[in-house]
């Protein structure tokens, strides 16, 4: 069989690119931040738009080598004509974020910063079973469940606190879901642009 070579192959070709950037003397790597429970959140984060709400927040968990790996829990809204035709997403977000280079006066820059999201939005519009209104095959999974994929860039610096150091940072990311891919895919005029979406936000470590 050629699956086995042909994955092997591309493991090692990719993992030079995953491998986390070396200490340098002039850069050197972020160290792990000191640890509180391991329930309590590592940050909070807000975020607007981003097909999780036209504002959402929530917490944030730092893990893996140099904290570059990062899980977080967010809930968003969408107002609309009145809260009970409001929509409210909840969503768990990993990704991973390339080591931080410096910029200027203590300003540092993630160029990299790629994963994705699943929710569950409850709303009127939404259907958390499989709507039989449809023919089959029409949605891949419920429309109140969506994956999202996304990739970024951030810029952030360290505060001083009375405690340890805090950092906070400002974001951006383009992502899509799994709906709009699907829509691209079944219906050749819609362009790529047509299918992402812009979010800014905010990160700050406690």
């Amino acid at each position: 069989m050629r699956t086995f070579p042909a994955l092997s192959t591309l493991l090692c070709l990719l993992f030079p690119l995953a491998s986390p950037a070396q200490d340098t003397p002039d850069h050197p790597a972020k160290a792990d931040r000191p640890k509180n429970q391991w329930y309590a959140p590592d940050y909070v984060v807000v975020q607007h738009a981003g097909l999780i709400g036209i504002l959402s927040a929530g917490i944030g968990y730092d893990f893996g080598r140099h904290d570059r790996t990062n899980a977080e829990l967010m809930y968003g809204f969408t107002p609309n004509y009145g809260f009970k035709n409001t929509t409210h997403t909840f969503t768990t977000r990993v990704y991973y974020q390339s080591h931080p280079k410096p910029l200027f006066k203590g300003f540092q820059i993630s160029w990299i910063k790629a994963g994705a999201g699943i929710s569950m939005t409850i709303g009127e519009q939404f259907e958390t079973f499989f709507p039989k209104k449809y023919p089959r095959g029409y949605y891949i999974w419920p429309t109140a469940t969506r994956i999202l994929p996304f990739v970024g860039s951030s810029l952030g610096r360290q505060f001083p606190g009375k405690k340890r150091p805090h950092y906070g940072e400002f974001y951006g990311e383009i992502g899509t879901s799994d709906v709009m891919i699907v829509d691209k895919y079944r219906n050749k005029g819609i362009s790529v642009p047509d299918i992402l979406n812009l979010a800014l936000g905010l990160r700050f470590s406690l």
